[in-house]
């Protein structure tokens, strides 16, 4: 006799009790998830994974009380990550775009920003030193931009527009977002400790976390829209991300969301989900 999977919801989950083993199939996303042990692993039921094929929204931020927060704490590991998003935005503030956080207060953070109108990759551990690494080009300029911050283990490396940045106001040693301890927040859009601040103002699209560092070639493949070891490509279209296995992929509108509701799905295999905070807007504006 045919067994018959149980089913729950995305917001459903939550509430599950589960054993390593333990399968569901999500009625609301389509999606089997599978439980690890310690985490929620899903998989598409027509086996496509998170790729719709096509990205037709970003989410618009309002700069005053907008933001995403992670289902569960989403970080690189602590030797080696990356981060990837795209960017449009006309404000001078500083503002964040992917941030951590301890919301206790203590001083445990680190965040990819605009500082002064370029990309800043910065945290600090434990009261200790803030490191900072910032970029050279203007990305508040009203145009698209593809952004990464990448830790090899050794030393940052920030890309715009998959060119690498010179550095300034470096001082950092290659320590990550994975170094830090008892973090509670991810973010998008703000900065989270006690309160929420430093608001990102304007479109934010197709952000993706690793836990192991992009090469430059890795970096490029992102930015034309390739696969992992791609080549030619169109400069400036995003694609599909699943070959480059990164630990979190948030498509902003072209996810199981479907430009509808207010949780944008994790399209990797880990289901760190996002729930919209104070109704960012969905938009037909995209790189």
């Amino acid at each position: 006799m045919p067994t018959t999977i149980p089913t729950t919801t995305s917001t459903a989950r939550a509430s599950l009790s589960p054993n390593a083993g333990d399968a569901y199939f999500e009625t609301d996303t389509k999606k089997y998830i599978i439980y690890d042990g310690n985490y929620w692993r899903s998989y598409a039921s027509d086996g496509s994974g998170g790729w719709s094929g096509s990205n037709t929204y970003s989410l618009n931020f309002d700069g005053t009380d907008d933001r995403l927060d992670a289902s569960s704490v989403v970080t690189p590991s602590a030797t080696s990550g990356a981060i990837s998003a795209w960017i449009k935005t006309t404000s001078t503030a500083y503002q964040a775009i992917v941030s951590t956080a301890d919301t206790s207060g203590t001083a445990t953070w680190g965040w990819m920003a605009v500082y002064n109108n370029k990309l800043r990759i910065t945290f600090r551990e434990s009261m200790g030193t803030v490191k900072i690494a910032d970029g050279s080009t203007t990305i508040n300029d009203g145009n698209w931009h593809h952004v990464v911050a990448v830790s090899s283990g050794t030393a940052y490396s920030l890309y715009v527009d998959g060119s690498a940045e010179t550095l300034t106001n470096s001082n950092n040693d290659g320590t990550w977002f994975g170094d830090l301890t008892s973090l509670t927040s991810t973010n998008i859009g703000s900065h989270v400790r006690t309160s929420a601040g430093t608001f990102f103002t304007g479109n934010i699209d197709e952000v993706a976390v690793w836990d192991s560092a992009l090469s430059a070639s890795q970096v490029t493949n992102i930015y034309k829209g390739e696969s992992n070891g791609g080549s030619g490509g169109t400069n400036g279209t995003p694609g599909n991300l699943l070959s480059f296995n990164p630990k979190a992929w948030w498509r902003m509108g072209d996810g199981a969301e479907a430009n509808s509701g207010t949780t944008i799905y994790d399209m990797s295999s880990f289901s760190n989900d996002m729930t919209m905070v104070s109704s960012p807007a969905y938009q037909a504006d995209t790189p």
